[in-house]
């Protein structure tokens, strides 16, 4: 699970990289390119959808909305794509929120150091805070529209990508120590409650074997039998004199 995220989390940064840095070199070209990959994504992804819908059993169809979803997906596709004025408005925008949204990770990040005990966890809020501005302020216009706010966005996501890679290779090494570190430790206890355990249970079988070793020598008669106690024995018997 941990390796999945992992790989994941590197993609990711690498798609935010590579569409920064083409958002610095082509800022125009790049707004007419997201949104020919984004409706093209969309109608992807209905098609998908509607096939699933026809092809899985009907009993679970009846209780999803693989083929409504689908063909939304699609007709937002298509907008997307012929109604490209509308939608480069909202690619600034929607590129910072994938920057707060790794802000806020990298946030994340900072409070997972601190708790396995790595001493710079203070760099992680630090990078986190730079990310969340820097979204922020291109959420609130802070920066003039048109190419320049394409450039910087780009840079900030080249910004965010670099900083996730940081982030994701390091702290997975601290967290993957962390969990060794742990795992011994969990095991170390195991083996000392299981020598606890096998100690009480010696010490409650070595009167029980040492009782039954001494029956068996009475009965072979090794060694008398001691006299029963004298309330135990039947009426009108005595013991034999010595």
């Amino acid at each position: 699970m941990l390796k999945q995220m992992k790989w994941m989390s590197l993609l990711i940064s690498a798609i935010y990289i590579i569409c920064g840095i083409v958002m610095l070199m082509y800022p125009e070209q790049a707004m007419i390119m997201f949104c020919d990959f984004f409706g093209i994504a969309l109608i992807v992804f209905g098609i998908v959808n509607i096939v699933t819908y026809f092809l899985i059993d009907l009993k679970e169809s009846l209780f999803r909305n693989d083929f409504s979803i689908g063909v939304i997906q699609i007709l937002l596709g298509v907008m997307v794509i012929y109604q490209k004025d509308i939608f480069r408005q909202l690619i600034p925008f929607l590129l910072a929120i994938a920057i707060i949204i790794s802000g806020i990770s990298k946030l994340q990040d900072g409070i997972d150091a601190s708790r396995i005990g790595y001493p710079q966890w203070w760099l992680y809020i630090v990078l986190s805070f730079i990310s969340v501005g820097a979204g922020a302020a291109i959420l609130m216009n802070l920066v003039p529209a048109g190419n320049l706010m394409m450039q910087v966005a780009g840079a900030a996501l080249v910004y965010s990508g670099i900083t996730d890679l940081y982030s994701t290779l390091y702290l997975s090494g601290k967290i993957k120590r962390f969990m060794s570190v742990t795992k011994e430790s969990v095991e170390s206890v195991k083996e000392s409650f299981r020598e606890v355990m096998d100690a009480a249970a010696q010490s409650v079988e070595e009167p029980e074997a040492s009782r039954n070793e001494e029956k068996a020598e009475w009965n072979t008669g090794a060694v008398p039998k001691p006299d029963s106690n004298p309330e135990d024995r039947p009426e009108g018997t005595e013991s034999s004199p010595e």
